[in-house]
């Protein structure tokens, strides 16, 4: 049984720092953020959508490393 598991997932940062989701709010705090799972699709997001911040050239694809666990998981119980 599979209890781990790694994701690499984009975000995007303000060239000052930030973070925004894709309303447009500001934080410093990155897990509040709509997380992308590849680039192309946040800079899709950012020069092409019509609720892309202004100036994308300000903002960059920031990757991030998730990792999932499950936690108190008997792993001798079989999976269908």
């Amino acid at each position: 049984m599979k209890t781990r598991d790694e994701r690499t997932k984009y975000i995007i940062r303000h060239k000052d720092g930030y973070f925004i989701d894709v309303a447009g709010n500001q934080t410093f705090d990155f897990m509040k953020v709509t997380k992308w799972s590849d680039e192309e699709s946040l800079y899709d997001f950012l020069n092409h959508n019509s609720y892309a911040p202004p100036n994308p050239l300000d903002y960059t694809a920031q990757r991030v490393h998730i990792t999932y666990e499950l936690i108190g998981v008997d792993t001798n119980v079989q999976q269908e």
